[in-house]
């Protein structure tokens, strides 16, 4: 049975806010939440709090059940003693979704179990769902959804776009978003779930499957309490085209130890989980920064048709290099044809290199980069495409490079990523090819290659469910 969309929709899409707990007080949640909301969101804020009449210019409420409207949403962070009647109150008047920020829950056992339990009991009793609790809260841009706590002069807040993320630890996810902004990332959804007490991560899975504004999906787990379910949950978004990118933690003992006294969760046998995602169609990654450029390939990169690999460099060193990364992440190296070569021969230096990789010398303008781009790229044998760049050599042109790899890369159905090795200056340049073209770009070939294994690794999840 699938998750009902209209029942998470509105955790993302709400017209009015309810924010339990507001605060006036400089460096509290609840200040920063008001002040999140004030910033971004377009609908309706209501700041409940028994201690004020005003929380920086919003009329506040005593009680939820003094508000004018049922809000769409509800946001609480109070001590985690009162939660349960906060639930109790805010679904008594109608109100369906709640997130619940506040901690002291089933992470720390005994009496927080217990607590956690009346929480869940009030929301079905009134039919409402929740988010949390121990969570950082969520966040949709394209509505200007913000109830994330951190500060926006302290955390990143991604502008909208294709990628979701899911969180079952909330400084983990605040650090994501971070990087994500750093990147360009667009975001469509963020979801810190926590202790996931009522809403599990298959449900949102399921959601973002659906969901028109999520292309990838990306997610932080610690544990699952439905294999079951979970395994469906990936199974079925690989069915509906979108990949879902997991780092799970709790890889060692020591590890799952540390899980359950986070978030209270059983981690179980990594071995299982790695097993299970991998049959079900998830992509599964080692490390947090493989998280990132997972989700640079998949979100602004087509599909390959094959595993065939073509390297353009100037420079002999960073070639060897990616070559070697191509066999390590179990692609090919392309033949590139008879034709091809003979292309370059005719246009490129008789010093250059014109098999595979392609060298076009350390003195290479961006013109020697657009001939040999030119014939490559076309080459039938070539399913995908590194273009190394020394940025250092005093002949490369930055600006003429960017133009060149627009022209390359416009049009054409083959990913293209590019690999810069170097420092601040080169760190610049990178920044900028990906802000301007959406070309993911790294300061070095293995990680560009890495890149590209991730695309490989979904075109056969494709292969296998049929969609993409």
């Amino acid at each position: 049975m699938r998750v009902d969309a209209n029942e998470l929709q509105r955790f993302f899409r709400p017209k009015s806010v309810a924010v339990v707990g507001a605060s006036v007080k400089e460096g509290t949640v609840g200040r920063a939440l008001i002040e999140n909301l004030i910033e971004r969101f377009r609908g309706r804020i209501y700041p409940v709090n028994i201690k004020y009449d005003e929380v920086l210019g919003l009329k506040c409420f005593k009680s939820c059940r003094d508000l004018p409207e049922p809000p769409d949403l509800v946001v609480v962070a109070v001590p985690a003693r009162v939660v349960p009647k906060v639930i109790d109150e805010c679904g008594s008047i109608g109100s369906r979704a709640a997130v619940v920020i506040s901690a002291g829950f089933r992470e720390i056992g005994g009496e927080g179990a217990k607590l956690e339990e009346a929480v869940v009991k009030m929301a079905r009793k009134h039919g409402m769902r929740v988010i949390g609790p121990n969570c950082l809260g969520i966040y949709s841009p394209s509505v200007g959804l913000d109830t994330i706590f951190n500060p926006s002069d302290r955390q990143g807040k991604p502008d909208a776009g294709p990628v979701a993320f899911i969180s079952q630890s909330g400084a983990l996810g605040a650090a994501v978003l971070d990087w994500f902004t750093e990147a360009g990332l667009g975001m469509s959804k963020f979801v810190s779930y926590g202790n996931a007490a009522d809403v599990k991560e298959y449900e949102l899975i399921e959601f973002l499957a659906d969901d028109e504004e999520t292309k990838v999906i990306t997610a932080y787990l610690e544990g699952v309490e439905d294999g079951r379910k979970f395994s469906e949950s990936l199974r079925y978004a690989a069915g509906r085209g979108k990949p879902v990118i997991i780092l799970k933690a709790g890889k060692s003992v020591k590890g799952a130890k540390a899980v359950s006294s986070h978030t209270g969760s059983m981690a179980g046998s990594y071995r299982v989980y790695e097993s299970a995602i991998k049959q079900f169609g998830g992509l599964l990654v080692d490390e947090l920064s493989e998280l990132v450029i997972a989700a640079k390939a998949l979100s602004w990169l087509p599909t390959p048709r094959g595993d065939r690999v073509a390297i353009v460099t100037n420079g002999g060193g960073a070639g060897v290099l990616a070559t070697d990364a191509v066999e390590k992440y179990g692609m090919r190296m392309a033949e590139l044809t008879d034709d091809t070569q003979k292309a370059l021969r005719n246009e490129l230096p008789s010093a250059a290199a014109v098999g595979n990789p392609v060298d076009v010398l350390g003195d290479a303008p961006p013109e020697r980069y657009r001939k040999a781009l030119k014939w490559v790229i076309k080459d039938p044998n070539v399913d995908a495409l590194v273009v190394i760049g020394i940025m250092q050599s005093p002949a490369f042109d930055p600006e003429g490079f960017i133009e060149v790899l627009r022209e390359a890369s416009s049009g054409v159905s083959k990913p293209v990523v590019i690999a810069a090795p170097g420092g601040e200056y080169t760190s610049d340049k990178i920044s900028k090819i990906e802000k301007l073209l959406h070309l993911p770009a790294f300061k070095t070939p293995e990680e560009a290659v890495r890149a590209l294994s991730y695309l490989m690794r979904w075109r056969k999840v494709v292969e296998r469910f049929g969609k993409g």
